[in-house]
This record gives C-alpha cells, sequence and structure tokens, in this order.
C-alpha cells in the first residue's frame, strides 16, 4: 500500500546537529567525540574529527544519510504539483489499476428463471497497469577542505548541509517537475484529454469562458463513457477535480469569479488551482539528457509547443495522474588517494496517468478528427487465429484519437486494443468496422475473409 511520508522539520543549528549524530553514532565515536554545550566548542570538536578518518566518515555519512535525506524527502514534497503523487511505494515495482463498468440488467420473467439462474454473466472488469519506469541519481563530491570549514562557525554545519543539498535538490526537484509536465503534454498531444472548444481569450470574453467552465465541471459530475480515454462510465465530484491553469491566463482572469465557478469560496479554490508556466514550456535539452536511454521518449516539437503553449487551462481528476516514489536513497563511497567523498542519491519513481479517470482539456480552436485509417485493408485469416490491425487516427486541435471496433460475424470479435480474434468454428467473412469515439463519421473497415 502506498504511503505519504511526513514533513519534518529540520534544525541546522550546529550544536543540535552534532549532538544528534553523537546520539546515535558508534560507541568509538562517543568515545573520541564529547557532546557539546557551545559554540565556542566547535573548533574542538571539529579538530576531534577532523584528526581521525574513521571518525570523518562516519560523521559525514550520519550528516548526509540522517540529516540531508530528511531535507531531500521533506522539500520534494514542496513540488507545486505535488498534490497530484500518490505517496512512497514501498513494495514491488507495478501498480494495478482496477475499474468496473456496468453490469448488464435484465428483465424480470419467471417463466425463465429455471434455466438461467445458473448461467455465467462475468463483470466488465477493466485493468491498467503502471510500472516503475524512472531511475535516477544524483552525484556530488564533498572534499575534506570543505568539511573542515564547518567548524569554524555556528552558521557553518548549516552552510555544509546547504553546500550538500542544493545540487541534488534543486535537480532532482525541477527533473519531478519537469517530467510531470512532459507526461501531461505528451497525453495532451496524443489525445487523451477529451477537448472543449472555446474563443480565443480575451478580457471581452471571460465571462463566457468561465460559463464553459463551469458547465463542463459540473457535466463531469454525472457518470458518463465521453470524458476519459478507456470508455469507461464515470464521474468525477466538484471535490476531486483540479484546475491546471496557465499563468499568464490565471493573472488576467478575476480568481474569486472562477472560485464561484466551482462553488467554492476563494480560499478552498486555491488549492484545488494548479498553475502552469505553460502548457508547452518544456526543457528539451534536460528532457532529453533525463530520457536519453529511454525509446518511448519523444521529443516534443516547436510547432507542438506553440499550440500547446496557446491551452489556457485543463481540468482533471485526482487520480488522473499514477505518481508514486519507489525509492530515496542515499550512498557513499570515499576517495582515499584524493580526500574526498561522493554521494550519491538515487531517485525510482513511477511516471503514469490512469485512463479511467475524466480529463478536460479547453482549447481555442475547433477540435476535429480528420481521417480514421486501419491497415491491413483486406486479410485471409484461418480459423482459431488471429490479426492484429494497425489503426491511425489524423486529428486537429488535440482530439482524442481512441477508437471503437465492430465486427458483423459473431464468430469474430476485436479487443480494445485492435486485435481480431478468430473462432475455430467461424466460417464465411467479417467486416471490422472502426470508428473514432469523438467523431463517428469518420470510420475505416477491414474486409477479412475466414479460410
Amino acid at each position: 500500500m502506498p504511503t505519504r511520508p511526513s514533513k519534518v522539520t529540520l534544525d541546522t543549528n550546529a550544536l543540535n546537529i552534532l549532538n544528534a549524530i553523537r546520539n546515535n553514532a558508534s560507541n568509538n565515536y562517543k568515545d573520541y567525540v564529547p557532546p557539546i554545550t557551545d559554540v565556542s566548542e566547535l573548533k574542538q570538536i571539529g579538530k576531534i574529527i577532523m584528526d581521525v578518518p574513521a571518525l570523518q566518515n562516519e560523521f559525514l555519512s550520519a550528516l548526509v544519510n540522517r540529516i540531508a535525506l530528511v531535507t531531500v524527502t521533506s522539500k520534494m514534497f514542496d513540488n507545486p504539483w505535488a498534490m497530484f503523487k500518490k505517496g512512497f511505494l514501498e513494495y514491488g515495482e507495478t501498480i494495478e489499476e482496477i475499474f468496473v463498468d456496468l453490469v448488464r440488467v435484465f428483465e424480470f420473467d419467471a417463466e425463465t428463471a429455471e434455466t438461467e439462474l445458473f448461467k455465467r454473466v462475468a463483470p466488465d472488469v477493466r485493468a491498467a497497469f503502471h510500472v516503475m519506469n524512472y531511475k535516477k541519481f544524483y552525484k556530488v563530491t564533498i572534499e575534506r577542505a570543505k568539511l573542515a570549514r564547518a567548524f569554524l562557525s555556528a552558521g557553518g554545519m548549516g552552510e555544509l548541509i546547504t553546500y550538500i543539498m542544493n545540487s541534488i535538490y534543486v535537480s532532482a526537484s525541477y527533473d519531478e517537475f519537469l517530467t510531470m509536465k512532459y507526461l501531461l503534454a505528451r497525453n495532451i498531444l496524443n489525445g487523451r484529454l477529451y477537448p472543449v472548444s472555446i474563443p480565443a481569450v480575451s478580457e471581452a470574453n471571460m465571462k463566457s469562458i468561465v460559463t464553459q467552465i463551469k458547465g463542463t465541471s459540473n457535466l463531469i459530475e454525472f457518470p458518463s463513457r465521453k470524458y476519459n480515454p478507456a470508455g469507461v462510465f464515470q464521474h468525477t465530484d466538484k471535490a476531486d477535480q483540479y484546475i491546471i491553469i496557465d499563468t499568464q491566463f490565471d493573472a488576467s482572469m478575476d480568481v474569486n469569479v472562477l472560485a464561484s465557478a466551482f462553488n467554492m469560496d476563494k480560499a478552498d479554490f486555491m488549492g484545488r488551482r494548479v498553475p502552469i508556466d505553460g502548457f508547452g514550456n518544456l526543457d528539451n535539452e534536460r528532457l532529453a539528457e533525463l530520457f536519453a536511454d529511454d525509446p518511448s521518449y519523444v521529443e516534443i516539437t516547436d510547432d507542438e509547443k506553440e499550440a500547446l503553449n496557446a491551452i489556457p487551462l485543463a481540468l482533471v481528476d485526482e487520480k488522473f495522474f499514477m505518481i508514486y516514489d519507489n525509492l530515496n536513497e542515499f550512498r557513499e563511497v570515499e576517495n582515499g588517494q584524493g580526500l574526498y567523498w561522493n554521494y550519491f542519491f538515487h531517485q525510482w519513481k513511477t511516471f503514469s496517468t490512469s485512463p479511467f479517470s475524466n480529463a478536460l482539456l479547453y482549447v481555442p480552436t475547433e477540435p476535429s478528427v480528420t481521417s480514421v485509417t486501419v491497415t491491413p485493408e483486406t486479410a485471409t485469416v484461418s480459423a482459431g487465429s488471429s490479426l492484429a490491425l494497425t489503426t491511425t487516427v489524423v486529428t486537429t486541435g488535440f482530439a482524442p484519437q481512441t477508437v471503437t471496433y465492430e465486427s458483423n460475424n459473431a464468430g469474430v470479435t476485436i479487443t480494445e486494443g485492435g486485435v481480431v480474434q478468430i473462432a475455430s468454428d467461424a466460417t464465411g467473412t467479417a467486416t471490422i468496422t472502426v470508428k473514432s469515439t469523438f467523431d463517428e463519421t469518420k470510420t475505416d473497415t477491414v474486409a477479412i475473409t475466414i479460410s
């Protein structure tokens, strides 16, 4: 079961740090290093520690692994999108998300009860798997000279912690936020957020835009298959809705007006308002470094960034992001020849989104489906075998790229992923119709001959 780590307040007072380390140190460390009661004793304590290499190693290891880790773990949850994280996954690397769709309804008929009683009716159970897909580490070097300076003043210890942590914390925090933004942008480009057309934003039409936002926010409180990628019967209560809002649009929008659209007072609404510095404002250079060895990474082009940056806001269910921490761990190694220590901070995470959660996108254009194309157009398939179809959906305005499949032969079925399965006793021919979920007038067909 995922857990959310609680924040810990770190006291960077040098005396408290030194005594905390000593209290949890080895007996050998305690024999050499006395408790400290006054700042004037700092240099003396520092000399004792610096004169014995074993004490240096134990002191610095305890400092990083006990205090620095608390700092990183706590501050990582200052990420402006932290509310979307689901917590720490202590065991395993895979999350199975299960959704059970509507159950069939039957007409009561006493005459058929005795023949229908023991027939099976399987529930429509959907599952999505979210797998750990992010294993990164950060490296920082602490030199002996820097360690020695920590004991020269009362603020030296805090300075050392800052020296250790800043490069790690800033990098890890930035990379987490950047990856979350890339994940959202990729989902938008892949048509996984349902688009709502709004006029180009201006001061004159703010009121009408707010009306549209309020209308769709109210609408997704009612169950529908329309607003989630899986097409399941889903709804999102007001309390579970988050608005991801472009900072420029946010600056021109009256927060009180927008809050009233969600039937919330300003204080409550601010907790549901998630700022973004442009949906297309992505650091491609850093992303390329982060995912250099990931074959699934696709760089977002300048044209795509421009289109993304025209988006003023999105409205998502709190369960839309499936983001977990899997590992936060420090390790260290001493280089005796160079008189320095290398510290490594490992972060493993799961970045994914739920196909069962509602997500809306407000776009200043008219979303449309240009075409649906499926290959092969014709095929001869033997009974008892299968055939994988490839479907391409061309869209504009971030329209959904999802499709449905229909067969006119009871012996020929097709999965949600587009795999045609021919029953062993199937005969004749079958026509598979592929239809856009966003625009049902856009279709294509596959003619299958069963051999």
